[in-house]
């Protein structure tokens, strides 16, 4: 059985993460995501990391899998030489972090082609060179502390299914998957045909100055190599995170190539709880998977 596990906005104050974790597990959910923002504040401090899984095993919870510290200057893409040092030696202590939760995926963002944040004259060969040479750092300690990583579907240049197919060919690493993103997907899929500056997809594809690859068959596409997914839904516009059936995507066809891709090891509900209570949400997600 693959699990389902549940990423969720945590509040700061302890005591309203407890009542959202007893939420969780009155709902018959069993598995959490150990996010970007927690990671960060393991960072901070250990002892934070150690106190939120003490509460969370206390309610029956537990970590399968992981979201890594991402943005403009935290993505293994990012093309800055005196930064780079940095964001392996975060993204190192990632990974350390996950082994020591139990986590056996971790999803990334690959980055944004932002040239006009980086202030240089980039190509995509130049994002994706420091791609490659992020992952060489970075997965021997994948390896060594058994935790897949898996870039990413986004709706920039660099995360495009052609870049991300040819990394997968050029690794050929058990320690490296994909993750399928259901929301992106359906914005790269379903977005050309709106009227220019409607979709949300074209503007970082702008920055960089070349044409909207628009993607078709994208989670066929990944199904060999996906280790994760993160689902939601939205109506091919704006990346909503609406939960399941809000929106117009075909989940019929995503399930049906979720069940036969070898590699996952598990579901997420990367859904944005707006107006959804937590039992709402584990509803709609057990029916989901339980098509």
């Amino acid at each position: 059985m693959i699990p389902l596990t549940h990423c969720f906005p945590w509040p700061e104050n302890r005591e309203e993460r407890r009542n959202a974790m007893h939420e969780f597990a009155d709902a018959g959910a069993e598995h959490l995501v150990l996010t970007s923002r927690l990671l960060g504040e393991g960072m901070k401090s250990t002892g934070f990391l150690k106190e939120f899984q003490s509460d969370m095993n206390a309610f029956g919870l537990d970590f399968v899998d992981a979201h890594a510290i991402w943005g403009t200057w935290e993505d293994p893409g990012m093309p800055l030489e005196e930064w780079h040092e940095v964001v392996i030696l975060r993204h190192r202590a990632s990974i350390r972090f996950c082994a020591a939760s139990g986590v056996r995926t971790l999803a990334f963002h690959t980055g944004n082609t932002f040239n006009s944040i980086f202030g240089k004259h980039l190509t995509l060969d130049d994002y994706y060179r420091m791609l490659i040479r992020s992952l060489e750092e970075l997965l021997p300690d994948a390896e060594k502390y058994g935790v897949i990583l898996a870039l990413e579907n986004q709706w920039t240049p660099l995360n495009h299914s052609r870049n991300l197919l040819r990394v997968m060919e050029h690794f050929h690493s058990d320690y490296l998957g994909l993750c399928y993103d259901s929301g992106h997907g359906n914005l790269t899929e379903k977005g050309a045909p709106f009227p220019p500056g409607r979709s949300c997809v074209p503007s970082v594809w702008n920055d960089l100055g070349i044409p909207v690859e628009w993607e078709e068959n994208l989670i066929e596409k990944f199904s060999p190599y996906l280790v994760n997914c993160h689902l939601h839904d939205n109506h091919g516009m704006e990346d909503e995170h609406n939960l399941p059936g809000d929106g117009n995507v075909d989940w019929a066809r995503i399930l049906a190539v979720l069940r036969h891709s070898p590699r996952l090891q598990c579901i997420q509900n990367e859904v944005s709880p707006r107006g959804a209570s937590i039992a709402e949400i584990c509803v709609r997600f057990q029916k989901l998977i339980s098509m």
